[in-house]
């Protein structure tokens, strides 16, 4: 069979473009994955995620599982659901296919069935993994549990292909702005019908009618729309980039944006006043804030420490905390080595005792909030009311006050060592 016979109706086309799609993602993948060493990590990484997996079952459940509702699990599994729609469309197909009315409509249509697979598949594996929760926590199990998933399904294909549509034929600010509006909507839907009619068997079922028809209809608009073949192509495009795109970034990192103007603490003025240390650390420390990925990094950091130190047993919290604390305090002294040792500080009468103690000033002050995050954290669960934040007060100022000196010094000596040198 020649290559004619096999493209001469939309589904082998489909499914040409679903296989290459397959290889570009494996390829992407290779570059940077050695598979042989995967599979060190991978098989023992099986082993102990399916026996903590088993714990979730015959043990009791962590503590934190108390913390989180119904809602919020269903909420999670939603956006699990959810996903982006690829409809395989390319640039050359304005030559010829886009010509072809029941091809485009064939194509379109299996595209769109292809995405709902995918984002179904990913939500139920997701689902395998927080079924402990859902049947030991809040005893989810049969009828209500298959409708729940339904309708969380029906509800995530709606979103998806609705913010497909407005990705297509809107842009800029109205489209962020559209596609946030549809998915709050989304997530107001599910935690409405949990809150209100999850037993309610035929209120459920009605609903996920109602979704049924709502999708038959997008779907419909979708293949009915005109004038965005060439947004369709960049969106999809995007879409199968993603993953080589995350590789790259964590390869070479995001290159930078140039702004004629800062954008965060535009008209603060000056945060520290007097010496010229001061000067220094107020210069350093809006330079850190203002640095796209140092500032994303000081959010992650920050966030991610709460439940780390929330969540352990009294030894490994008090561990955690103080490992926490040392982490960052190194990590912004670093962030302050990069501003310190940048071309444009050479031509500065600093010495390098001045570049240390404005070190300390700025590491400190952009340390205060983790830290005094971490403080309450422990502070509130190791103790009772009002010795609790008291706790919290004195492990911040401590924690300010020694780290930042502290993580500062292996800098501090390299740097000296490389002068005598």
């Amino acid at each position: 069979m020649n290559r004619s016979q096999q493209l001469s109706h939309p589904g082998a086309l489909f499914w040409r473009r679903v296989l290459a799609h397959w290889t570009y993602q494996r390829k992407s993948l290779a570059t940077v994955v050695d598979w042989i060493v995967m599979l060190y990590i991978l098989i023992p990484g099986l082993l102990l995620g399916g026996g903590l997996y088993r714990e979730l079952w015959t043990s009791p459940l962590p503590g934190w599982a108390q913390f989180l509702p119904l809602q919020a699990v269903v909420v999670i599994l939603l956006f699990m659901f959810s996903g982006r729609v690829l409809l395989f469309l390319e640039e050359a197909d304005v030559l010829f296919l886009r010509q072809q009315r029941e091809w485009m409509k064939g194509l379109l249509i299996r595209g769109m069935a292809y995405s709902h697979a995918m984002s179904a598949l990913k939500g139920l594996l997701f689902t395998l993994l927080a079924l402990p929760i859902l049947v030991r926590e809040h005893e989810i199990t049969g009828g209500t549990l298959i409708t729940l998933l339904v309708i969380t399904v029906v509800c995530a294909w709606c979103t998806n292909l609705w913010a497909g549509m407005i990705r297509s034929s809107c842009k800029g600010w109205r489209q962020h702005l559209m596609i946030y509006a549809v998915r709050w909507l989304s997530v107001g839907l599910i935690t409405l019908l949990v809150s209100l009619w999850l037993e309610v068997y035929a209120v459920l079922w009605t609903i996920v009618v109602i979704l049924l028809i709502v999708l038959i209809l997008l779907s419909r608009r979708r293949l009915a729309m005109q004038g965005t073949f060439m947004a369709d192509t960049r969106e999809d495009a995007r879409t199968r980039i993603q993953l080589t795109e995350k590789l790259l970034v964590q390869a070479v990192g995001k290159p930078p944006s140039v702004r004629s103007k800062t954008w965060f603490m535009r008209k603060s003025g000056r945060l520290f006043k007097g010496t010229a240390e001061k000067r220094l650390a107020d210069a350093g420390l809006k330079a850190i804030l203002r640095h796209p990925e140092s500032l994303t990094l000081y959010i992650q950091i920050t966030l991610v420490g709460i439940p780390a130190v929330w969540l352990p047993p009294l030894i490994i919290k008090i561990v955690v905390y103080i490992a926490l604390v040392l982490m960052i305090s190194y990590w912004l002294n670093t962030r302050w080595a990069v501003f310190a040792k940048a071309e444009f500080m050479h031509v500065l009468p600093f010495t390098n005792e001045q570049h240390r103690s404005a070190g300390i000033l700025a590491v400190r002050t952009l340390l205060a909030l983790p830290a005094f995050l971490y403080s309450l954290v422990a502070g509130l669960t190791l103790f009772q009311g009002g010795v609790g934040w008291l706790a919290a007060l004195a492990l911040t100022a401590a924690a300010v006050m020694i780290a930042p000196s502290l993580m500062s010094w292996p800098m501090y000596r390299e740097d000296k060592h490389q002068q005598d040198e």
